[in-house]
């Protein structure tokens, strides 16, 4: 694939952290953390903050991307990233951009390299038949320690296995969570994802453990993030 650009969407209103995707991280707005990696792979040709909001655009051109403009009905706290990854491939086509696929940047995701940029879009393009990629991490909590509460207040299993059955934690079947932290979409092939952002033909790249999957969404996060970058674990 020759032309894979990048998109960081960054709307302007937030139910959690007020203007959390422009509050400086480290002495820059947030989303600059997403930007800056974009820019320095290889593999991407151009990076996007798509927003509906002039001051978040800005500031994106003030380092090096380019301003998507959406419309004003997709910045809204219900919006599918689906529409807006729709809406911006659209709108790159109709303008002339022969773009083959977009890795999508959440901008609360500050921790990220080129160089796991790059290898994603290898993934991708290696194994996604130009489909779409995820990314994977190891579950915060197995499956199996997950319960539903029923109306009555009492509890079942999330899942169906053998509850009767001991398992050693080695026993456990694999699964994995997934992330936003990065995720790579044939333009040809939005349409066939769901609004969690995949289709049955989506590949998994599973991220190495020693990846922060920070995603910052409240104080306590921003907090977190602060703490990682002060004490030199990022």
């Amino acid at each position: 694939m020759k032309n894979i650009v990048a998109m960081i969407p960054a709307r302007a209103g937030s139910e959690g952290l007020r203007n959390k995707n422009i509050k400086p991280l480290n002495g820059l707005p947030l989303l600059v953390h997403s930007l800056k990696p974009a820019l320095a792979c290889s593999r991407i040709s151009a990076v996007y903050v798509n927003s509906d909001n002039d001051e978040y655009l800005d500031i994106g051109t003030q380092y090096g991307a380019i301003s998507y403009k959406r419309p004003e009905s997709l910045g809204q706290s219900d919006t599918t990233m689906k529409a807006v990854v729709q809406d911006f491939v659209r709108g790159l086509r109709d303008g002339g951009e022969d773009i083959d696929a977009v890795i999508v940047l959440y901008p609360t995701y500050p921790f990220r390299s080129p160089e796991m940029l790059d290898d994603m879009i290898r993934f991708f393009c290696e194994n996604a038949g130009g489909h779409s990629l995820i990314g994977l991490k190891q579950p915060d909590t197995h499956p199996y320690h997950c319960v539903e509460k029923t109306q009555e207040g009492g509890v079942k299993s999330a899942i169906q296995y053998d509850a009767d059955k001991y398992y050693r934690r080695q026993d456990y079947p694999e699964y994995y969570q997934m992330t936003a932290l990065a995720m790579v979409i044939g333009a040809d092939h939005v349409d066939e994802l769901n609004a969690m952002m995949f289709c049955d033909k989506t590949v998994g790249y599973v991220l190495p453990h020693t990846v922060r999957t920070v995603d910052i969404d409240t104080i306590t996060e921003f907090h977190y993030a602060e703490f990682l970058i002060e004490k030199g674990y990022v």
